[in-house]
C-alpha cells in the first residue's frame, strides 16, 4: 500500500490476514445509511516527512453520479509532492472511487500511483450482485475475474464506510474489503478520545490504530494512529506512521464540510 493510500486515505481500520476466502454468507440488498459526510467535502492536508514538508493531499467527495443506472459518491484521494521533495521522491498519486449512495458499496475503483521510480495502476468493476470484482487490464485470465464476499469496498472507500458507523472506545467492527485481487476482512479498532490540535483547528477527537499491508518503499514498518473528530463526521484531522524511510505525518491544513445526501430505503 503506497504513500498516498497509507497516508492521505485516513484508513480507521486495521489489517489482519485470514487468508484469501472465509465464509462471506449470501448478498442480500441492504440500506446504509450515512449522515457523516457527503458532496462538497474536502480536505487538505500537509504531508511531514520529519520536519520537512513533503507535499499535500487531498480527500474528497463529489456527485451524485450515473453509473449504469446506480447513483453513486465519487471519492477522490490525491497526493503530490511539493518541488523541493520532488528533487529527490516525486510523489504523484490519484485513487478514485465509485460507492453506491443506497448500499454504500463499491461500484469501482481506479489508482494511478508514481512515487519515484515506482508507477503502478488498476481499474475494479464491481458486480455486487454476482459477486464478482473484474480487472479489465489484467493479463492472467485467473485474476481478471475474482470472487468478492457481499458489499465488498475498496480500500478507499471502506474508509468512509467506516466513518459512518458507530466509534466508541474499546469497540471494535470488520469491514469485506477487496483490493489487489484478494478479498481480507479489516478490523477497525476504537482507541482512545483526545484533544488534537492541526493546522486548520483543534478538535475533540477518538484515536485509531490500523495495520496495514503493502509492498514496496512504503510498506508500513511500524505503527499507525489515526486521529478523526468525535462527532458525527468523524472526519480525519491527523495521522502519524513510521515506514521503511522514517516517520510520515499527514495533517489538516483545511476543509470545507459537506452535505450528507437525503437518501430514501428503497427496499422498504
Amino acid at each position: 500500500m503506497k504513500l498516498a493510500t497509507m497516508l492521505v486515505l485516513g484508513i480507521a481500520v486495521s489489517c489482519f490476514a485470514y487468508g484469501s476466502t472465509w465464509d462471506w454468507g449470501e448478498y442480500e440488498r441492504r440500506y446504509e445509511e450515512n449522515t457523516t459526510w457527503g458532496p462538497g467535502e474536502r480536505l487538505v492536508f500537509s504531508v511531514e516527512y520529519g520536519i520537512i514538508k513533503a507535499g499535500s493531499a487531498t480527500l474528497s467527495v463529489t456527485g451524485p453520479v450515473d453509473h449504469d443506472g446506480l447513483l453513486a459518491y465519487r471519492i477522490t484521494a490525491e497526493a503530490r509532492s511539493n518541488p523541493a521533495f520532488s528533487s529527490f521522491f516525486e510523489v504523484r498519486d490519484v485513487n478514485e472511487a465509485l460507492l453506491d449512495i443506497v448500499q454504500l458499496h463499491s461500484l469501482t475503483f481506479m489508482k494511478n500511483i508514481q512515487e519515484g521510480d515506482f508507477s503502478s495502476s488498476e481499474e475494479m468493476f464491481f458486480d455486487q450482485e454476482a459477486g464478482f470484482a473484474y480487472y479489465p487490464e489484467e493479463d492472467d485470465p485467473e485474476l481478471a475475474e475474482m470472487a468478492i464476499p457481499p458489499h465488498a469496498l475498496d480500500v478507499l472507500s471502506a474508509f468512509y464506510y467506516a466513518r459512518t458507523r458507530e466509534l466508541e472506545p474499546g469497540g471494535n467492527f470488520y469491514i469485506d474489503v477487496h483490493v489487489d485481487n484478494d478479498n481480507y476482512p479489516l478490523e477497525v479498532r476504537v482507541l482512545e478520545r483526545e484533544r488534537i490540535r492541526t493546522r486548520a483547528g483543534s478538535f475533540d477527537c477518538i484515536q485509531l490504530q490500523p495495520v496495514l499491508r503493502g509492498d514496496g518503499l512504503f510498506k508500513q514498518q511500524g505503527e499507525i494512529f489515526i486521529w478523526v473528530t468525535d462527532d458525527e463526521r468523524h472526519m480525519p484531522v491527523l495521522m502519524s506512521a513510521s515506514i521503511i524511510i522514517g516517520s510520515i505525518t499527514c495533517m489538516l491544513e483545511e476543509y470545507s464540510a459537506g452535505t450528507p445526501l437525503e437518501v430514501e430505503n428503497p427496499f422498504q
